[in-house]
């Protein structure tokens, strides 16, 4: 996308030159379309090109399970699913990680891992889950800021690409060399040390995470939105993975919450931790940390999935389940609540 205004000033310049002859606006207008046509080509003026154009996905280059792209590829699985994967981005090999209905799983340079949210079946979608905390029981109370630029662009990407990337693990803190910190998608378990992203407020993380690969124009890093959220949430349930009521009504099965049966509430100081967390490879979406996002309910931002000293839905009048929302101002530093990082492909 950052490269696309060069080009299309590069063909406008092209399709000048080529007015020069008949014969030469053929051989030009052959070389640009890929085809021995010497159909008319209608000009647009530049001052009504569009910023960007969509790109072609079907002519990307290919890329396989457990190859890293070297520019913005298309992987097709083996059911024929297929996902663009941004470059520089490595697509895994590993035993159910490289199948698009079970959650694909890709690495960036960084390190981080991330699930590709397929919406070719599940589309972009808020959703009315019916789970909401003190009493505000109506989507009409929560909203997404639909009118800001980062939010157009990533409804724009998605539909375009079919899907977006979602961080596998809850966010975890990383050290750069020159001792400053930011933000990735790394398991943070007894036998990978690491620290939770928490006591951080959303507002001081979405610029965070908005400068993810900024040298790479083929990937944008956002802060989740309800909307990605909910569509993540609904694609396990059409993919099969988990039912409705593991999701908006008992989530207990599936989260380090209180009263589960693996973890019984440990602190939410982990992730990646335990495989009952998993679900289309995508580590504790519900229970362990509660997880900000850029949705709002009046001045405030609203948390998602619950947290490991709640319980997950088994005690009536006291569940927290993975669609829970739960608005708290965004200034706030918690101990529990974390985020989730996101990506769109440019």
């Amino acid at each position: 996308m950052k490269k696309t205004i060069y080009m299309l000033l590069t063909l406008l310049l092209v399709f000048s030159l080529a007015s020069c002859s008949s014969a030469s606006a053929d051989s030009q207008q052959e070389a640009i379309t890929g085809s021995g046509a010497a159909a008319a080509v209608q000009e647009t003026p530049a001052s009504q090109e569009p910023a960007s154009q969509p790109q072609d996905v079907s002519e990307l280059p290919a890329v396989s399970a457990g190859e890293t792209a070297r520019v913005k590829s298309l992987y097709t699985d083996p059911n024929g699913d297929t996902a663009v994967i941004p470059a520089d981005f490595t697509v895994s090999a590993e035993k159910g990680e490289f199948l698009i209905r079970s959650g694909l799983v890709v690495t960036g340079p960084d390190g981080s891992e991330y699930v590709w949210i397929p919406t070719t079946v599940t589309a972009l979608e808020r959703r009315e889950f019916g789970s909401y905390f003190s009493g505000m029981g109506s989507l009409s109370n929560y909203n997404d800021e639909t009118n800001l630029p980062a939010y157009q662009a990533m409804v724009a990407s998605v539909e375009t690409y079919g899907g977006f990337y979602l961080g596998r693990y809850e966010t975890s803190v990383e050290t750069t060399l020159a001792g400053g910190s930011h933000p990735v998608s790394k398991p943070v378990t007894k036998d990978n040390p690491g620290t939770i992203w928490v006591r951080y407020s959303p507002q001081n993380t979405v610029a965070l995470c908005e400068q993810l690969y900024a040298d790479n124009d083929t990937v944008q890093g956002f802060f989740p939105w309800g909307i990605n959220w909910d569509t993540a949430l609904q694609w396990l349930i059409d993919s099969g993975c988990k039912t409705t009521n593991d999701v908006t009504r008992d989530s207990t099965s599936w989260g380090n919450y209180s009263d589960d049966t693996f973890s019984v509430g440990m602190s939410g100081n982990l992730t990646g931790q335990w495989e009952e967390t998993k679900t289309n490879n995508i580590y504790d979406l519900a229970g362990n940390n509660w997880e900000w996002t850029q949705e709002r309910s009046g001045g405030s931002y609203v948390m998602r999935g619950g947290g490991y000293n709640l319980m997950g839905g088994a005690c009536p009048g006291s569940k927290y389940p993975a669609a829970m929302r739960d608005p708290l101002p965004g200034n706030d530093h918690h101990p529990n609540v974390t985020f989730r990082l996101g990506l769109y492909v440019e």
